[in-house]
């Protein structure tokens, strides 16, 4: 898929390469001398045919790959021409949610095209809800978390991409996090270490909360533990490794407190998962779960911020945006993106942004300005790649929903 990709590429440059020298506008005709026109005319007449001839036969070549290429499954088209980043990850993984019981197709993806590079349905999903995809800096490994609809019944796979990028090796980790209920998981920068995020809860109390980081290669396990109230969601890595980003959702009787984005130093052995720095979510967001991403120099985070001013009629105006606050003093630097809905109807006169309008960040770059996120809006999924305050559209297989966009969206994809 990658040689017909490249193919059509070099014929469309040679093509526009072909139109500009034979531009008249830009290569102006000679005027032949006295005498000559009738023999000057026949010979530009033969001249121009050969390359017109060539042009034509280049545009049937580079019609005949572009059909060949778009009948390869998939139907949405990326938006090219916005992102010549070298530090974008070069696959993306999408896993497509299926019925209990089915195989779930894995399917890789190049960020620059969108085209399909591989696929695999080796992975035995079984609810598409609580399944998600976390992948490493460099877009070479991946791991899918199936928790079987069971939090206490989780199942790990490994998904590697070969060398060329046209092939998937999967294998089940050889992992048991038994009874402990899995909430998230995140791969290492460089793929050799998993991050796990458990609480346990037998019975109708939980113990502790912690967050297990494994070797896939020894097998060594370290702990970062509290008995705190509550449990880490969506984690996610710095770039040298040394921390682990993560949001903390207390469950403290109420009042409870707003969720807190932290980062535990995962350098030694063990320790207090909650002993690092916390920011609170901001307080202007109406969402109760978002996703924190760490920037790769731990500096950072790039979120979700969801707001709703109120009009009459119980009707509102809600924005949604992806923002870069401060790891230290949780204020913000930087929108990266927005986009607004006006004029919502808000259910039984409450605010109901989910609705309409959400973002989910799915992952970073290596510079940690180009965002994966995932965002919804009446009833639609948009995914793609921030870039310059516009989202670069990616291939996506749920492009549309019903009951999949009222709640936490599950993270399908990831670099």
């Amino acid at each position: 898929m990658t040689d017909l990709t490249d193919l059509e590429d070099r014929l469309r440059a040679e093509l526009d390469a072909f139109a500009q020298r034979a531009n008249p506008d830009v290569v102006r005709p000679l005027r032949p001398p006295p005498g000559r026109a009738a023999r000057q005319a026949l010979r530009r007449k033969r001249r121009w045919l050969a390359p017109a001839a060539a042009a034509a036969a280049v545009a049937a070549v580079i019609a005949a790959v572009t059909v060949a290429v778009r009948s390869g499954g998939y139907r949405q088209r990326a938006e090219t021409g916005l992102l010549p980043v070298p530090a974008i990850p070069p696959y993306y993984l999408v896993l497509s949610a299926f019925p209990s019981g089915h195989l779930s197709p894995a399917v890789l993806r190049s960020t620059a095209t969108g085209e399909v590079l591989a696929s695999t349905r080796a992975m035995p999903l079984t609810n598409g809800s609580s399944t998600m995809v976390a992948g490493s800096l460099d877009g070479r490994t991946f791991v899918v978390l199936d928790n079987a609809a069971v939090p206490d019944k989780t199942s790990l796979y490994r998904v590697r991409v070969a060398p060329d990028g046209r092939s998937l090796r999967v294998d089940r980790l050889p992992i048991s996090t038994y009874p402990m209920e899995v909430h998230s998981v995140a791969l290492s920068p460089d793929g050799s270490q998993l991050a796990i995020a458990e609480r346990s809860c037998p019975g109708n109390r939980c113990q502790f909360a912690q967050i297990q980081v494994r070797s896939l290669a020894t097998g060594a396990i370290r702990n970062w533990r509290t008995q705190a109230d509550g449990g880490p969601w969506e984690l996610s890595w710095s770039a040298d490794g040394r921390h682990i980003g993560f949001l903390w959702l207390s469950t403290r009787k109420p009042p409870v407190p707003r969720p807190e984005y932290r980062q535990v130093d995962v350098t030694g052995q063990s320790g207090d998962l909650l002993a690092g720095t916390a920011v609170q979510m901001p307080p202007d967001s109406v969402r109760t779960l978002t996703s924190p991403v760490v920037t790769p120099d731990g500096r950072a985070y790039v979120t979700a911020n969801v707001k709703l001013v109120r009009g009459r009629d119980h009707r509102g105006t809600v924005t949604a945006r992806i923002i870069k606050i401060s790891a230290r003093t949780g204020k913000l630097q930087r929108v990266l993106y927005i986009k607004s809905a006006s004029d919502v109807l808000q259910a039984g006169g409450r605010a109901g942004p989910i609705d309409y309008q959400d973002c989910l960040v799915v992952g970073l770059d290596r510079t940690g300005q180009h965002p994966l996120v995932q965002c919804s809006a009446l009833g639609r999924i948009s995914f793609g790649i921030v870039a310059g305050g516009h989202l670069r559209r990616l291939p996506y297989p749920n492009t549309s929903c019903i009951a999949e966009c009222r709640g936490p969206t599950w993270a399908a994809a990831a670099w």
